[in-house]
């Protein structure tokens, strides 16, 4: 019985120090929209639990901003390694969305679509 306790006590540690890591990866994305745009991240758009978003689903997003008028410009900024695609919408908001131009999926580690003021 003592080593069915301990077994559960086991595995419960090595669980918790498996999600403490899990947290404490850095977000590639975030840090790439800080360090190579005049933008700075204020914060996630959508679940911080989310995966990154597909290009054509933020392609598809913003054309969806545009037909109800929400939509107040975008652009796009491009550097050697990153896409940032950004979207004014009325109100002042900035969304930015961020890829990768050669790992397109499941490089940020975490989501890739954020909240943004200028520097």
């Amino acid at each position: 019985m003592r080593t069915i306790i301990l077994l559960l006590c086991f595995f419960k540690l090595s669980f918790s120090l498996a999600a403490e890591t899990e947290q404490k990866l850095e977000n590639h994305c975030l840090r790439a929209v800080n360090q190579e745009s005049e933008y700075i991240v204020s914060g996630i758009y959508g679940s911080p639990l989310e995966s990154e978003w597909h290009p054509a689903a933020a392609y598809v997003l913003l054309r969806e901003m545009a037909r109800f008028e929400i939509l107040q410009r975008e652009f796009q900024q491009k550097t050697a390694t990153w896409r940032f695609d950004f979207a004014e919408m009325l109100g002042g908001k900035t969304i930015v969305f961020v890829y990768h131009l050669q790992n397109m999926e499941a490089y940020c580690r975490g989501p890739n679509a954020f909240f943004v003021v200028k520097k």
